[in-house]
């Protein structure tokens, strides 16, 4: 019997201790409802130029209802000819960019193979 209240009173402990660090965490948690989601998609006719130069227009896009307090969630994928879609690791490799008054700029260094590459789609969560 005197086993079994232990028991009891190290579960109530437990419990306890994990209602106070759970409401901790939530104090930092804020939520988006509705979240949008854009995906700009690119050929190869539309990400190189005639010059056979990289297009700079493809890293500024306009999103008008892009608030500067939200920061966006911006994956870039990539397709090679006769391949499947990647996107680069954010351990080798932190997409870089920028956002103001519904301007989002991409870093042109976040395209580091696009003489390679067959199709590029940018995803943008906001």
């Amino acid at each position: 019997m005197k086993y079994l209240s232990s028991i009891y009173i190290c579960i109530l402990l437990f419990l306890n201790q994990s209602i106070v660090l759970s409401q901790i965490q939530q104090k930092n948690v804020e939520e988006f409802s509705p979240l949008k989601k854009r995906v700009y998609s690119y050929s190869k006719l539309d990400f190189i130029t005639s010059e056979g130069e990289f297009n700079e227009s493809i890293c500024t896009l306009i999103i008008p209802d892009l608030k500067e307090d939200n920061p966006p969630y911006v994956a870039i994928y990539y397709k090679r000819d006769n391949s499947e879609w990647f996107t680069e690791s954010l351990y080798r490799k932190r997409l870089r960019f920028n956002f103001k008054d519904g301007v989002l700029k991409l870093d042109q260094s976040n395209f580091w193979d696009w003489f390679e590459i067959s199709e590029i789609k940018i995803v943008v969560i906001y």
